[in-house]
């Protein structure tokens, strides 16, 4: 009779979880670039709770360049994330949600540090940090130069934008970052870079060969109908 009523336990457990997973209760699990999670997403994250106040949900924040956040996600650790321009396979479907701006950051003391814009091909004579290839936002980037049919002299390579700030600030070399809070503690200088559109986008993807919950499928739903309102600098 016990084991019985075991039995009858676990099955009742299970119709309810399904129960509520069918209402949106659940837990989604997120990974994002690093810059995301200082205002922006945790923003967007608790405002969507605000919209589901009787549906139990839960959120997982992982953080990581943008090519290890698509291999998570393609191994199911994620069921969303949130990157720079990512390298796409069949089946990710991937939305632009928001927009950063890019600048050129040299060290206090520079030569260009006189300067408020300047062209790009006037960079070109310094050694470069540079986003290592894992990095989605080097996509961005490397555009830049392209725009001008150059190509940079890299000196470091490294995935983090607040490493590569950092590495600048300590005079190893200038870089093209995404404009941060950072940026005003640190012993660099912001310059705009002249006669080009230099932003990039932030996207969110999602695995569409897979089965999608409906708390994570009520998620993302209210991120793209939030648009334009979401696409914003983080």
């Amino acid at each position: 009779m016990d084991c019985a009523e075991n039995v009858l336990k676990t099955l009742d457990s299970g119709v309810d979880i399904l129960r509520q997973s069918a209402r949106g209760a659940g837990t989604i699990r997120l990974g994002f670039i690093r810059v995301l999670g200082v205002n922006w997403l945790p923003a967007l994250t608790q405002e969507f709770l605000k919209t589901q106040q009787d549906t139990e949900i839960h959120f997982t924040f992982h953080t990581g360049i943008t090519g290890e956040l698509v291999e998570g996600l393609k191994a199911r650790h994620f069921d969303l994330i949130f990157s720079s321009h990512p390298t796409l396979d069949k089946g990710l479907l991937c939305v632009p949600v928001a927009k950063q701006n890019l600048v050129l950051i040299v060290p206090s003391g520079h030569p260009l540090a006189k300067y408020e814009e300047v062209d790009l091909a006037r960079t070109l004579e310094y050694p470069y940090i540079y986003f290592s290839p894992g990095s989605g936002i080097r996509y961005d980037v490397e555009r830049l130069f392209e725009k001008i049919g150059e190509k940079p002299r890299i000196a470091y390579e490294t995935e983090e934008d607040q490493v590569i700030a950092g590495l600048t600030a300590q005079n190893f070399g200038i870089s093209i970052v995404p404009e941060m809070e950072l940026l005003d503690h640190l012993a660099v200088k912001k310059i705009r870079i002249k006669n080009s559109t230099a932003r990039r986008n932030i996207y969110m993807v999602s695995n569409d060969q897979i089965y999608i919950p409906p708390a994570v499928e009520n998620f993302r739903r209210f991120i793209l109908e939030g648009l334009p309102e979401s696409f914003q600098t983080p």
